[in-house]
């Protein structure tokens, strides 16, 4: 009898750790899965900015510089291979962005270039798309730490050697979306 009793434990505290390793990989694959949503939306935004350099080069010659960071930029997202350091990249290319400071009124064949309209809107969106998935990104981070974390699920943790995932932190100067109407109308 006192073996059925151990027998029972011992098989209750496998099949616990059983479920709970596989609440883990779920919560994992979640974590992989909101990254890739990220790169999705940094793709698109990633190939936006060839044509919406190409139209700008067409009206402003005095921004060269610029433009040319940005496609530094867009290069070296490119050539990241690491999850952060493409994030890193992302944002510097977000802030240069947010510094390009054209006046429309001062190109009326720009102010009325549907490409650039388009370009515009589109960017826009991309930019509202790219937010949500951080935030979708940091909700599944959040979940699998605190399954780790937490007590069952952090023993088989310990075992699996999983370690907390790092939220996804938008320096303070940059937590500003990109307003580009405000940016061609300065």
């Amino acid at each position: 009898m006192g073996v059925m009793i151990i027998v029972a434990v011992v098989l209750l505290i496998l099949i616990v750790g059983i479920v709970i390793n596989n609440q883990i990989i779920a919560k994992k694959n979640q974590v992989a899965q909101a990254f890739g949503s990220i790169e999705i939306y940094l793709k698109k935004r990633f190939d936006l900015i060839p044509n919406l350099v190409a139209t700008l080069n067409k009206y402003l010659a005095h921004e060269k510089e610029i433009l040319l960071k940005v496609t530094e930029l867009r290069s070296q997202i490119e050539k990241a291979t690491e999850p952060k350091a493409k994030i890193e990249a992302s944002n510097e290319l977000t802030k240069v962005m947010s510094g390009l400071n054209i006046n429309v009124e001062n190109y009326p064949d720009l102010k009325a270039d549907t490409q650039f309209i388009n370009l515009q809107f589109e960017l826009s969106d991309i930019e509202d798309q790219i937010s949500a998935a951080r935030r979708a990104f940091n909700a599944a981070v959040t979940s699998y730490n605190n399954k780790i974390q937490m007590f069952p699920a952090s023993i088989v943790a310990s075992i699996r050697k999983d370690k907390a995932e790092t939220l996804l932190e938008i320096p303070k100067a940059e937590q500003k979306e990109i307003n580009i109407n405000q940016l061609l109308n300065n």
